[in-house]
């Protein structure tokens, strides 16, 4: 495949249909750093991503990164009490300044000593008083796009493009029972996964695997799609004949299940896809996430971030008893990251090759669809099954 025809229409006709007549993307859009360098001009630089909670910095001067393709930002809460984002590179030679999280009231470079607020003004330039019409004020840190919507924090690298509630839709309303603004990070890991994004995101919007993947773990689970509007999808996963759908059950040791949602959604978690690679899942007793960070064609970063109640958090036993929540976690990710490995290294033996669709895949066939709209310069749909 040469990059003069790598985006022919036609060549992606297939893929286009419905969803039980559709065949799957080619290896190549997993593997091809052609197809992932359109991904990264027309996906990765124009939409929104998400970065954190609120809560992960709770004091002025705490700060996490974001180290997404177009550039590692910092993220951090200043003296006032709010929230900002910068790149996070100096003004003076570009060195990156700060890595993974933790606190700093004030940003000093490692490289010459330049110091910055948390608010991004230049405080101080050593060695630059030959400078001509050198003005502190013009050298403060590079600004970012940041929004938020219940304590979730999200970047855009582009100045002008939709809102995030715009990009959102209708997952504020569709979540509200959840009361996703009293939830706490209590934890955050992270994977070297070596497999493309959308293999990663693509196990994660379906129930097809589990009794393979996780037949000795999780097992077997159904699923149905919800219909959504704006750029995301959601799926419905429950187990047939369960009362409920919570993380743990009662003889495991579960947490209570939150009092705010409807009996009838304790059947049920939902996993969403915030295109094009934040997953939020929302269940009984339990929010967590699971955050693509696409660093090649065939390599990602997984961040996962665990997240309770701050009434649950604050019980006697919630220390104990979220241990094994974080063993449920800490087995079957592993096992969705290496069957994705396992994935990628058949998209670059078969590169050619298309499948067909499960009908438990039908958010699958939409985010490969959602690629193709951008990649092909082709305006998105509005509603998705």
């Amino acid at each position: 495949m040469t990059l003069d025809n790598l985006f022919d229409p036609e060549l992606y006709r297939k893929v286009r249909s419905p969803l039980t007549e559709a065949s799957t993307l080619p290896g190549w859009c997993y593997s091809d750093p052609a197809f992932y360098g359109r991904e990264v001009e027309t996906i990765f630089d124009k939409c929104w991503h998400f970065v954190g909670r609120e809560d992960e910095i709770p004091e002025h001067g705490d700060y996490l990164t974001f180290d997404g393709v177009p550039g590692s930002v910092i993220v951090t809460r200043s003296g006032t009490g709010e929230i900002k984002a910068f790149r996070n590179a100096c003004r003076h030679r570009g060195t990156q300044l700060l890595r993974g999280s933790g606190s700093a009231r004030q940003i000093v470079c490692p490289y010459h000593s330049w110091v910055y607020t948390c608010d991004g003004k230049l405080l101080r330039a050593p060695g630059m008083d030959c400078a001509l019409d050198f003005d502190t004020g013009g050298y403060g840190l590079t600004s970012v796009t940041l929004s938020a919507w219940a304590g979730f924090l999200f970047i855009r690298y582009s100045t002008c493009g939709p809102t995030l509630m715009e990009w959102l839709g209708n997952m504020p309303d569709f979540f509200t029972d959840y009361v996703p603004a009293d939830l706490r990070c209590v934890r955050r890991i992270s994977f070297d996964v070596r497999a493309n994004w959308k293999f990663l995101m693509e196990n994660a919007l379906e129930t097809y695997h589990t009794g393979t993947v996780h037949r000795e773990t999780l097992g077997r689970q159904q699923s149905e799609p919800a219909a959504t509007e704006g750029e995301w999808s959601c799926l419905r996963v429950f187990v047939a004949g369960k009362q409920t759908l919570s993380v743990l059950n009662e003889d495991d040791g579960a947490l209570p299940v939150s009092p705010h949602i409807p009996p009838d959604q304790t059947t049920s978690t939902f996993f969403t896809n915030i295109y094009p690679c934040t997953q939020f899942v929302f269940a009984p007793d339990s929010m967590w996430w699971l955050a693509v960070r696409p660093e090649s064609a065939d390599r990602s970063r997984l961040e996962v971030g665990s997240c309770f109640a701050a009434d649950v958090i604050a019980r006697p036993d919630f220390e104990e008893k979220v241990q094994t929540y974080f063993e449920r976690w800490d087995i079957a990710t592993p096992e969705d990251n290496a069957i994705c490995e396992a994935q990628q290294t058949g998209s670059r033996t078969a590169p050619l090759a298309q499948g067909r669709f499960a009908k438990e895949e039908a958010l699958v066939h939409a985010l490969a669809n959602w690629v193709l709209d951008q990649v092909m310069q082709v305006s998105p749909r509005s509603a998705r099954p």
